[in-house]
């Protein structure tokens, strides 16, 4: 009997703007317990922190992260009064009005002055508020499309087609496809913030409008082989109910872009249960029952996988609002690398896959929640 191959080690990053800092933090947790991606699957922000990943050598990750986080930092206004809660959420808000306003250096600039008219035609690359140039110069000086191309760490960025509404998928080891700086943009261009992005004879939006979190590309990828997967999330669907305004706005954004994920995980789960129990029927079969073209069929539909899902949502910080995912000031960012940190080392010290798993199990989900801390 052949021995079992190690499990593959998989990133699966969701989309959520300026909140992809906890993502980075939570890669530097990983970082000190030697678990590098095998694969690493992400949209929007998540493609980006993904794709600077993979672009770069393994002790050369953490550094390109860090130099992308601090390029798109927004700095505080008078940093040097003293702590009041008033001028700080005052701050807050002046920075994400700038942000609107004047955009954010490396990544987005405002296109200039919109038209009123929003039935007026105009080219597929400026049918946003911002131009995303900086962002592609960005992309080729911190990362390595060379290396990406090499395909050592495999690399998969979710879009969807304008035309057609469908998930597309660039990947590095699709044998057709060269992942370049526009292929990353494709899987961040958020309407009507970011302009599609045309690849060939299509155009592509971010992947966050089919699915914000890219969870299914790895399970259904994944049915054959032993898989630990850490999924980071941006966007916490089970928070508090709202008792304002601001708070509805921020609970609305919360629920549309967490994607349902918990009952993808509970159909997956059921699913690759019943691949395994299958599996192990049919070992106590005899011989005769198991030729049989109609057993050996459904034999087939088993597998011996197991499948650890890691989960880690981040939970929203006091005092942010529905605009946190454009909200860049250098406060925000360190204290989501901080908190990315902090619970990517909270999960490692638990590390619940090290624990045997029973024999008909193929699948278990493993949630970093507040009794963890």
């Amino acid at each position: 009997m052949a021995a079992r191959r190690p499990p593959q080690t998989v990133y699966v990053f969701q989309g959520g703007g300026a909140l992809g800092a906890y993502q980075a933090g939570f890669v530097e947790a990983l970082e000190s317990a030697e678990l590098p991606p095998d694969w690493l699957v992400g949209t929007s922000i998540g493609a980006i922190n993904a794709a600077l990943i993979a672009g770069n050598a393994p002790g050369d990750r953490l550094q390109a992260l860090r130099a992308f986080w601090e390029r798109v930092t927004r700095p505080a206004f008078a940093p040097h009064l003293p702590v009041n809660p008033f001028l700080s959420l005052w701050q807050q808000g002046l920075q994400t009005w700038q942000t609107l306003a004047t955009g954010i250096p490396g990544f987005f600039r405002p296109r200039g002055p919109q038209s009123w008219d929003m039935n007026r035609r105009a080219p597929l690359k400026e049918l946003s508020f911002y131009d995303t140039a900086p962002l592609a110069e960005t992309l080729r000086e911190l990362v390595d499309f060379d290396r990406i191309a090499a395909a050592e760490t495999r690399l998969t960025l979710c879009a969807v087609n304008v035309r057609s509404g469908e998930l597309a998928l660039f990947d590095n080891r699709d044998g057709h496809t060269r992942i370049g700086p526009e292929h990353v943009m494709a899987s961040g261009a958020l309407p009507p913030g970011f302009a599609p992005v045309q690849i060939g004879k299509e155009a592509y939006w971010d992947g966050g409008i089919y699915s914000n979190t890219p969870l299914d590309v790895v399970l259904d990828d994944a049915e054959r082989r032993d898989t630990l997967c850490f999924m980071v999330d941006l966007w916490d669907a089970s928070e508090a109910a709202p008792h304002t305004m601001a708070q509805v706005l921020t609970r609305y954004k919360d629920i549309q872009y967490a994607s349902r994920i918990m009952e993808h995980l509970e159909d997956h789960e059921r699913m690759q249960n019943l691949r395994r129990a299958l599996r192990l029927v049919g070992r106590k079969l005899d011989a005769k029952t198991a030729g049989d073209p109609a057993v050996k069929a459904l034999l087939a539909l088993g597998c011996d996988a197991r499948i650890d899902i890691v989960h880690l949502v981040m939970r929203a910080l006091p005092g942010e609002d529905s605009w946190r995912d454009i909200d860049f000031s250098d406060k925000r960012l360190r204290a989501r690398w901080t908190t990315g940190l902090k619970d990517g080392r909270r999960m490692l010290a638990r590390a619940p896959w090290q624990a045997p798993a029973q024999e008909g199990v193929g699948m278990r989900v493993h949630t970093l929640d507040d009794a963890d801390a």
